[in-house]
């Protein structure tokens, strides 16, 4: 009957076919903004030339202004006036922000991360424990792929107060460093020398200037070795656990060649009675053969 007759809500007597048109205009305002919400980000965005992060940020935040009309319209259809949903939202929000607290935390820093960027979708990032490429920016949460493939979801409030390593913040260019040792008495200058055009030859290290040319550095003389490293930038940082196991299989044939010892570790081992001790028996001589 009430459904029929109408339901009494404060000064507003919404009608039952009112509660169907609202649910109606809801309805069709979500399929049209996800319509067009594809339509902008596989469509239009990708000719605007706009990085895949920047493209995303761009969708995300116009979702959710699309979701937050329709919401409103739907609103209004029940004849609701905004501005006292306005006020009554307003007295909520002091409530709901105690009890939620870290749930407004996570949707605050997800639009932060929406607007100022720091991490963006494809990023390569370390997050304390957690490193992967950003799949997903969630108004509550970030997904990061791990390189095992395993999806791990980081809430946002951690990616922006805690530390975070982007490999990819401003550019795709990054440093490769490879720790090399080398036997005691070789021609370290011969050893600098193969090293530097190994980088060199390599077409992913970057040698046209733009950033510094290969370096080897003679950082000390260790336990069994002398111990080098050869530093050097390239073209992408996706790339660079690929790039640094290319070297190292080239300097290893390299030194072959060139007859470079690489060492193992090695240990003395000295062998000393304490005083009074006493040696152990010698055992019994083994019987004659007949």
């Amino acid at each position: 009957d009430d459904a029929f007759f109408g339901l009494r809500l404060g000064e507003v007597r919404t009608w039952a076919f009112t509660i169907a048109a609202a649910g109606l205009v809801m309805a069709v305002g979500l399929l049209v903004v996800r319509a067009v919400l594809s339509w902008f980000r596989d469509k239009v965005l990708p000719r605007t030339g706009m990085d895949s992060g920047l493209q995303n940020s761009v969708a995300t935040i116009l979702g959710y202004a699309g979701f937050a009309l329709v919401a409103a319209l739907g609103l209004r259809q029940l004849g609701l006036d905004l501005s006292n949903v306005a006020i009554i939202a307003g007295a909520l929000s002091v409530g709901i922000g105690f009890g939620l607290q870290n749930i407004v935390n996570n949707f605050v820093s997800g639009l932060i991360l929406l607007f100022e960027r720091p991490v963006k979708t494809g990023d390569w990032v370390v997050v304390g424990s957690t490193e992967g490429y950003v799949k997903r920016i969630r108004i509550r949460s970030t997904q990061i792929q791990t390189f095992d493939r395993a999806d791990v979801i980081v809430p946002n409030s951690e990616l922006i107060s805690q530390q975070v390593t982007n490999w990819m913040l401003y550019d795709t260019q990054g440093r490769a460093r490879i720790p090399v040792g080398v036997a005691y008495g070789s021609d370290t200058q011969k050893v600098k020398a193969v090293l530097e055009r190994i980088a060199r030859e390599h077409p992913s290290v970057i040698t046209n200037g733009s950033y510094p040319d290969p370096k080897v550095l003679f950082l000390g003389f260790g336990d069994s070795a002398l111990n080098f490293e050869l530093r050097c930038f390239v073209r992408n940082i996706d790339e660079r656990l690929s790039v640094v196991s290319d070297l190292n299989f080239a300097i290893d044939a390299a030194f072959r060649a060139e007859g470079i010892e690489i060492p193992f570790p090695q240990r003395d081992l000295h062998l000393r009675s304490w005083p009074g001790s006493q040696p152990p028996p010698a055992p019994p001589p083994a019987p004659d053969s007949p």
